[in-house]
């Protein structure tokens, strides 16, 4: 099989992939959980602990630290990547964009998507690049993160 055959027949593969990752999860976001956050982090601000600190600087309640997100990720998705081709997947970056804060009590609802898929040339060969785009949102709606993970196929 010619490297241009094996290209187009990954590039089909990964292209198959774009879209939708399972349906969307949810999770309330407790009082202790953003608090073993914070302590893990070594973030002591007030605001990760305290609800009238956390109000006085104009929050609606106590503020979860960014690495939440990892906590309502592993919690909530069950989103495998089925691939048709390769062995072995290397994880190659994560982007964020945060937005509105996450507070103690919010349910976020994460949804997946394949955003993003290409073929690659490594020095051992073709691969595929796969990006996944993960929304978190709050009860009412509104956008508190994005992250997005980057991810290679061998």
């Amino acid at each position: 099989m010619s490297q241009d055959t094996v290209n187009a027949e990954m590039q089909a593969a990964l292209k198959a992939m774009e879209g939708p990752l399972g349906p969307p999860d949810s999770m309330v976001i407790e009082y202790g959980a953003i608090r073993r956050m914070a302590l893990a982090i070594e973030d002591f601000d007030p605001i990760r602990y305290e609800e009238a600190a956390a109000k006085a600087r104009g929050y609606r309640g106590v503020v979860a630290p960014w690495p939440i997100l990892w906590l309502v990720f592993f919690n909530c998705r069950d989103a495998p990547l089925a691939f048709s081709f390769g062995k072995v997947t290397i994880h190659g970056q994560d982007t964020y964009e945060f937005h509105e804060p996450i507070i103690a009590g919010d349910e976020i609802t994460v949804t997946a998507s394949v955003s993003e898929t290409a073929v690659k040339q490594g020095k051992s060969g073709p691969m595929g690049l796969i990006v996944t785009r993960r929304e978190f949102r709050n009860q009412h709606g509104q956008l508190c993160a994005v992250m997005s993970t980057t991810n290679l196929r061998r």
